[in-house]
């Protein structure tokens, strides 16, 4: 899994509403309603700040109540799409990590075990049928 950078998809889903899901998990079923949804906040979010604006007959400049709650409906969405390329980049770390202690070279292990531990990778999908195949014969060689 590749690391994702938190400010692009936070940027990204202020920019198009939910486009973080994109970035970062490539989910367009996500992607949609969360556009969907998202843009209807927004819609709602301006009709309410000029209803408030008009309604208040303030002496505040045109513009200020509809301003502040776009920026905060605004500011919850960089956050939700910084949040979900955190999240990612935990995960990977994580999986980096648990990789790099798989992978450790056994130390003159008997070719029976390291062939059983080689397909139990291929079992639980940590190697790739190409990968386990070269090292399968690598181990076989050292076998002869």
């Amino acid at each position: 899994m590749k690391r994702r950078n938190p400010l692009l998809a936070g940027l990204f889903n202020v920019l198009i509403p939910g486009s973080s899901h994109l970035y970062v998990a490539n989910n367009w079923p996500r992607f949609i309603l969360f556009f969907i949804v998202n843009s209807i906040i927004i819609i709602v979010t301006l009709s309410l700040g000029n209803n408030l604006q008009t309604a208040s007959r303030s002496n505040l400049p045109q513009g200020l109540c509809t301003g502040v709650l776009l920026l905060i409906v605004l500011g919850v969405m960089f956050y939700t799409g910084m949040k979900m390329a955190l999240s990612r980049n935990a995960e990977t770390d994580s999986a980096a990590h648990y990789q790099s202690l798989r992978h450790q070279k056994p130390s003159n292990d008997d070719p029976v075990a390291r062939l059983a531990r080689l397909q139990r990778q291929r079992d639980e999908g940590l190697i790739s049928t190409e990968q386990q195949d070269a090292k399968k014969a690598e181990i076989e060689a050292k076998k002869k």
